[in-house]
């Protein structure tokens, strides 16, 4: 049976989602920050890259205020 090349390359609306597309960048850390994606995407069992956006992700939506605004709760909570 032969494969049909045009229904694998078809492309669906959802592939040109924002949150679908994915862009080629340039950054510059440093060896050492590298090596440690690389390690914790290991033990994961998953590609460093997807590590990085999975960190970049949680810090936009953890930001620093969010994070005070937290520990302000939790503080007043204990406080009474």
């Amino acid at each position: 049976m032969k494969k049909n090349k045009e229904a694998k390359n078809l492309l669906t609306d959802d592939d040109f989602k924002p949150e679908n597309i994915k862009a080629n960048i340039t950054i510059r850390i440093s060896g050492e920050l590298l090596n440690a994606y690389r390690a914790e995407a290991e033990k994961l069992g998953i590609g460093y890259q997807t590590l990085m956006q999975i960190k970049l992700k949680e810090g936009l939506e953890n930001s620093v205020e969010k994070r005070l605004e937290k520990l302000e709760k939790a503080l007043k909570n204990r406080a009474g």
